[in-house]
């Protein structure tokens, strides 16, 4: 095959192009937090060699997870979040693939900060977002409304209005056998993410709006939260065996530098906190009783927050930005 429209040396990207993207203030804070990624570029293996779409894992920056969904068939590429463009780039040399769309879940910069740059590189590619969240998004191209269906490189996906972390937050759906979750920064393996841009209400709202799919769907996050997420979990209920053997599960994964996604939504809806705040146990754990499951959930999150040393000082510096310049964000209804 020759070589296709995307097959540029990686050398011809910045790497700072990672801290490029129209984010808000607090980006200095991750950027801080999550430093450069590596120039090395790993791909995890999820689908076997029979699979029409095969999805690749590609991990970004310290901790974020870019995804690049190739269908066999027509050798077209579908890439989510891809914050280092060089290594997207690469995997699609390396595959033969030609790259025709970028889906971005939300605008913050270690997800969006990759566009820019590969829409210079990449002629005709679509760049896809959130209508609420496009303006602050670089490089968009395509507007998304929440249930709209979209076909790129001749797979399907639906769109999902997940607000919250942002107030356009979007997450994708890739509408096959099993269907994959692609969720960015609303649900995590055993979490959520922060209330940045909306309440305790929207998230919960964003939060039901995905746990409606298939319970054998996959989940495509975009962070690898799974351990302190899971320790979390377990300070909750100390005596769960089954969180217990989950986490030392995560651990020996990451010891072998293997990620922990997928997930499954149904492993999800067993054992990830912020979808079970419907259960007593967990209500009487952030000291509430028969609560309504949103002050549940953010009794939850606010522990979350605070619950290592790094989301202490984020959520420290994230109160000191709001107390001095607070910022109203409308409530999204999903």
């Amino acid at each position: 095959m020759n070589e296709c429209s995307t097959c540029v040396s990686a050398s011809q990207i910045p790497r700072a192009v990672a801290a490029q993207g129209q984010g808000l203030p607090m980006d200095s804070v991750f950027a801080w937090v999550q430093g450069l990624g590596s120039s090395e570029l790993k791909v995890h293996e999820v689908d076997d060699e029979s699979a029409k779409c095969r999805i690749k894992i590609v991990p970004a920056l310290s901790d974020n997870y870019m995804y690049l969904a190739v269908n066999v068939e027509t050798r077209e590429a579908v890439a989510v979040d891809p914050v280092e463009p060089q290594k997207i780039l690469e995997l699609c040399k390396s595959l033969e693939v030609r790259l025709v769309a970028v889906l971005t879940t939300h605008y913050h910069s270690d997800h969006s900060g990759g566009n820019k740059a590969l829409s210079e590189m990449v002629p005709e590619l679509e760049v896809v977002a959130g209508e609420l969240d496009a303006d602050r998004t670089p490089a968009v191209t395509r507007r998304v409304k929440d249930g709209e269906t979209c076909s790129f490189a001749g797979l399907p996906f639906r769109c999902l209005a997940t607000p919250c972390h942002t107030v356009g937050h979007v997450s994708f759906v890739l509408e096959q056998d099993p269907p994959s979750l692609f969720c960015g920064d609303t649900l995590f393996v055993a979490g959520c993410g922060r209330f940045m841009e909306g309440s305790a209400a929207t998230m919960h709202q964003s939060l039901q709006a995905l746990v409606q799919l298939p319970k054998k769907t996959r989940v495509f996050c975009g962070h690898e939260y799974t351990v302190p997420n899971l320790e979390y979990a377990l300070s909750l209920e100390p005596g769960s065996a089954v969180l217990r053997g989950r986490l030392e599960e995560a651990k020996e994964r990451r010891k072998a530098k293997e990620p922990t996604v997928p997930s499954t939504l149904e492993e999800e809806l067993q054992h990830n906190p912020f979808l079970r705040c419907h259960e007593p146990q967990l209500a009487r754990a952030v000291g509430l009783e028969a609560s309504d499951v949103t002050e549940v959930l953010g009794k939850l999150r606010r522990g979350k927050d605070t619950f290592t040393t790094v989301g202490s000082i984020i959520t420290l510096a994230l109160d000191v930005k709001s107390y001095f310049k607070p910022v109203e964000t409308p409530e999204i209804s999903v």
